[in-house]
């Protein structure tokens, strides 16, 4: 009886030992970085292999964008500039495809547009651009332990997911929205003097974290949100009985968290009854197509992005070489410098872990997810650095205001 009590605390010390190495090695750093959350960071489990790539067969790496519809004009620069960052190069003579699929940042799309990418035999992928696009992919690309690097995704929720346990395969270069939404708030109170506001709002992952933001800041703030009704779905094109309500609560300012093809005739509606209440959105709505149109309509509002003003060498060589390729402007259209970026770490990371086996290539995705979380890059976007959620933490977590005026967009200081 006693050699059967020793045995039986034994075996409880040996699982209890068992269930403590378990957890540890689930955890990451704590270090929460710009997303937040508390605590340490567990990991959810990655289905990571290894990838063999023929003598002679491309080493392919996915676009997740939006390549058609009314948000093309954000998705095709951002996939063009992902593609111009493997132009010339190869993974150690393999050249670099980039496979393209349309996830028109909807999260029905992101999850669809991910079937087909991880259906391609791709290494990794850049995106999806949209935060509700991501938030529906990431368990197939965890499923796979493929990694992807979103641009833009500037959501909360990405890095700070529902279930608790962080994906291990998810990066982004932007900022998130924990940056910008307070950002936006502290600018609506001490620049624009802004004491009440309306919200308006798309009910995607991006819309919704954003307004949540803006709102809990701006409220802490001193601010009074004096209405925020059912959100939007996208394609929405009458706001009627919004502008109704807004006329109604008459606030110092209408907070718009979504993206330009909404935002379009949301203000043109807006206007049409009041020219003088003021508009501020994020970085759904700084783009080239909505003062195209816009119009006179978009004269006066105020929009933000999650960066700096871009400038220094690397930018330089990059919007120089965009500009090139695609006879589009650098600054037309947001994140493209950050897309480069994204594709750059990838490929500088696949560099590092690929392994020449007699005109084969091996590579192992769990290695190269490792190397991409080492990530120290001075990118055309800035330093980008991640953390243990997949957030960028290696610039000073910038956020920059414009006013449209004369059509263009002026940094307000």
């Amino acid at each position: 009886m006693r050699n059967k009590g020793i045995s039986l605390k034994w075996m409880w010390l040996v699982a209890l030992m068992a269930l403590t190495a378990l957890v540890a090695a689930a955890c990451g750093d704590d270090d929460d970085g710009a997303g937040g959350g508390g605590g340490a960071v567990t990991y959810g489990k990655a289905g990571f292999t290894t990838i063999t790539i023929d003598a002679g067969a491309p080493v392919k790496i996915g676009i997740s964008s939006v390549l058609s519809g009314d948000l093309k004009g954000l998705g095709e620069p951002i996939a063009n500039a992902a593609a111009l960052a493997g132009e010339g190069k190869d993974i150690k003579g393999h050249k670099i495809e980039f496979v393209r699929k349309d996830d028109s940042c909807t999260a029905e799309g992101g999850a669809s547009a991910a079937a087909q990418i991880l259906q391609e035999n791709v290494v990794a992928a850049v995106g999806p651009i949209c935060s509700g696009g991501v938030v529906a992919a990431q368990t197939q690309y965890e499923a796979k332990g493929v990694s992807h690097v979103s641009p833009s995704s500037t959501a909360i929720k990405p890095t700070t997911p529902d279930r608790g346990q962080v994906f291990q395969t998810f990066f982004r270069v932007t900022y998130n929205d924990s940056i910008q939404g307070p950002a936006q708030a502290t600018f609506a109170k001490d620049k624009l003097g802004a004491k009440t506001a309306y919200i308006v709002y798309d009910t995607d992952a991006y819309g919704a974290g954003l307004r949540d933001a803006f709102r809990a800041a701006f409220v802490k703030g001193g601010g009074k949100i004096v209405g925020s009704p059912e959100g939007f779905e996208k394609k929405a094109t009458d706001f009627k009985s919004i502008v109704t309500n807004i006329q109604a609560a008459k606030p110092d300012l209408v907070y718009f968290a979504g993206f330009y093809a909404e935002a379009t005739p949301f203000i043109k509606q807006l206007r049409a009854a009041d020219k003088n209440v003021k508009f501020l959105a994020g970085d759904g709505v700084k783009n080239d197509e909505f003062t195209k149109g816009a119009g006179a309509d978009a004269e006066g509002a105020y929009l933000s992005l999650p960066s700096p003003v871009l400038t220094g060498p690397a930018y330089e060589a990059f919007g120089t070489a965009y500009e090139k390729a695609t006879g589009a402007k650098r600054d037309a259209s947001p994140f493209v410098a950050e897309s480069y970026d994204a594709a750059t770490v990838i490929i500088n990371a696949l560099n590092k872990v690929a392994v020449d086996d007699g005109g084969k290539l091996k590579i192992d995705l769990k290695k190269l997810n490792e190397e991409i979380r080492k990530t120290d890059l001075n990118g055309a976007s800035g330093k980008i650095k991640f953390d243990a959620r997949g957030d960028n933490a290696g610039g000073a977590t910038p956020v920059t205001l414009f006013v449209i005026k004369d059509g263009k967009y002026a940094e307000q200081k």
